[in-house]
């Protein structure tokens, strides 16, 4: 659900946005800060955290400002280029509210892909045009509540339980509305939780309140001073609800990961769909592409030349989400790589790719033997695309849980001319209990797609296979069992097997890897991603643009080979 229109809106001097929505009587005011991270190109959403709060008595923008100057929220939501949420009670006080406000709250919480901006999802429907409605960028999968004297109360009396309700995160989020942390702040009744895993920081509160919530909550952080950033950097701020548990949280500074949100202007190519079909560009030659780029603090990106690795994010998410749930920040730290997640890459062509590897270049020491591509669902699409129409640019492509016929691009129109001869090393991933077509069991497309790839990289095996006699290939899920087979399996999800094809090109080496997983949707899970590094990091193509191989970088991932 959507707030249908802003009942009040004010922008002041210094760049702060104040709005002002209603539900059924109830005062919602949101509170977008200015901020030097991109906000407007880079989406936060997905990934950035979710600020509630609920005062001790009914509030103004005024008072939310103040609230969030004095607290220190007002500099998390800077640095994570969110929004701070308050919501208002129905009379002066929480005192004699019911249960409710926290998930008229929640209802209203959206991402949007393409049309966010100053905070907002812009919601559109492409059969009303004029209709536009809104919601406050943001989901549950980081939400950090805040209540203070009767909304503290509020809380510890209805919300320190599990919460379900309606998720609008797409593939990326569960439909579980309950708070990751709570911070609790002049209790004045002793707190009702249910067993729970929610973390607390208490704030001004008993002995007997701290002792009941150390008892039934997850962990409890006991405080003496108001300081809401402080705790955020050191505490809440290290967590996230995923799957249904609490989990870690991404905190690049932390973990001495730099984070940079970037962008550059590129020329339009003709193979852009997005402006070419679109007459309001017609006189646009070039566009913003966005993107944030991530390596080690000690990591020399200026006079050292390291190997590149492009991110492309799936249909329903984003680049920040897509990098850091597949963890490629804390790989390219392991292993001494450049990571560049690319916003609304759907908007940018294979040819633009290019223009963005050439800025790359420009910008750090890139070392152009060693460019490397990945990317989730469409961002598998579009790496396949990048194997079709540029594939002397990279060591090697890694898609994941998506495939399609040869030709088809992530514009959803035809690529007249492609690829035909040109190795790239690859690395496929497909979920075998995905609800989308990722491996050759699922679509006769992906028979099409690997009997491509066996062409281009020259495979002993030719994928020659017939959809409807599925009940007699040798392997149920690929059709054809690689020239060898390992089986992995992953601490995290133990319930899945890893089944890892490698298969043969004539020259006697092998550059392609197809991994079919077990009790796997349409996902993402580092422990893949670890393992696809491991495998396509030995590749490098020389100054003749040929494939070269590192025989002293090896996969280091541990497994069983079966026969």
């Amino acid at each position: 659900m959507a707030f249908e229109r802003i009942r009040k809106m004010i922008t002041l001097a210094n760049g702060d946005i104040y709005y002002e929505f209603n539900d059924e009587g109830r005062t919602i005011l949101f509170l977008q800060p200015a901020n030097e991270v991109k906000s407007n190109l880079i989406n936060y959403g997905f990934t950035g955290p979710t600020l509630l709060c609920f005062p001790d008595k009914k509030t103004d923008f005024v008072g939310l400002g103040r609230l969030a100057e004095e607290s220190g929220l007002r500099k998390v939501a800077e640095e994570n280029g969110m929004g701070i949420i308050l919501v208002n009670p129905l009379g002066e006080d929480w005192n004699e509210e019911e249960a409710g406000a926290y998930e008229t709250v929640c209802k209203h919480l959206g991402i949007a892909q393409m049309n966010f901006r100053d905070g907002l999802a812009i919601m559109k429907d492409d059969s009303r045009p004029d209709e536009v409605s809104y919601n406050i960028l943001g989901s549950c999968v980081r939400m950090y509540a805040y209540g203070f004297g009767s909304g503290a109360d509020y809380l510890a009396k209805y919300y320190l339980r599990k919460v379900n309700g309606k998720s609008l995160m797409g593939d990326l989020g569960m439909a579980d509305q309950t708070m990751v942390c709570v911070t609790l702040k002049d209790l004045t009744i002793m707190p009702k939780p249910e067993t729970n895993d929610i973390h607390v920081v208490s704030i001004g509160n008993s002995e007997e309140q701290n002792a009941l919530l150390k008892a039934l909550c997850g962990d409890v952080l006991i405080r003496d001073d108001l300081d809401l950033h402080r705790d955020f950097q050191e505490y809440t701020g290290q967590y996230r609800r995923w799957v249904g548990r609490i989990m870690k949280a991404y905190n690049y500074e932390t973990e001495g990961i730099i984070c940079k949100p970037e962008e550059v202007m590129v020329p339009i190519s003709e193979d852009n769909a997005t402006f070419v079909r679109g007459l309001r560009f017609m006189r646009t030659k070039e566009h913003k592409v966005g993107y944030v780029t991530f390596y080690d603090k000690d990591l020399d990106v200026v006079n050292e030349k390291h190997p590149l690795m492009l991110v492309f994010h799936g249909g329903g998410d984003c680049a920040l989400a897509t990098a850091s749930l597949a963890e490629w920040p804390q790989i390219g730290q392991e292993e001494g790589f450049i990571t560049v997640a690319v916003e609304m890459h759907m908007n940018v062509s294979a040819k633009e790719v290019g223009s963005l590897i050439d800025h790359l270049c420009e910008e750090y020491a890139i070392d152009e033997s060693r460019i490397y591509a990945t990317g989730f669902s469409m961002g598998g699409i579009k790496s396949w695309d990048l194997y079709e129409q540029l594939p002397q640019r990279f060591a090697a492509l890694l898609p994941m849980d998506a495939i399609d016929t040869p030709g088809n691009n992530c514009f959803f129109t035809k690529t007249p001319d492609y690829n035909q001869d040109v190795l790239v090393p690859l690395f496929y991933v497909g979920g075998i209990a995905s609800p989308l077509p990722e491996l050759p069991c699922h679509n006769p497309r992906g028979i099409d797609r690997l009997k491509y790839v066996a062409q281009v990289n020259q495979l002993n095996t030719d994928f020659q296979l017939d959809f409807e006699d599925k009940e007699n290939w040798a392997d149920p899920y690929v059709g054809i069992k690689g020239d060898r087979v390992d089986i992995l399996h992953d601490e995290m999800f133990p319930e899945s097997t890893y089944f890892a094809h490698y298969y043969d090109s004539q020259d006697g080496n092998c550059y392609t890897c197809l991994l079919a997983i077990s009790k796997h949707a349409h996902e993402i899970r580092p422990f893949t991603n670890r393992f696809a590094y491991s495998f396509v990091k030995k590749f490098y193509r020389n100054e003749n643009g040929e494939i070269q191989i590192h025989k002293d970088r090896r996969v280091l991932i541990k497994s069983k080979r079966i026969d």
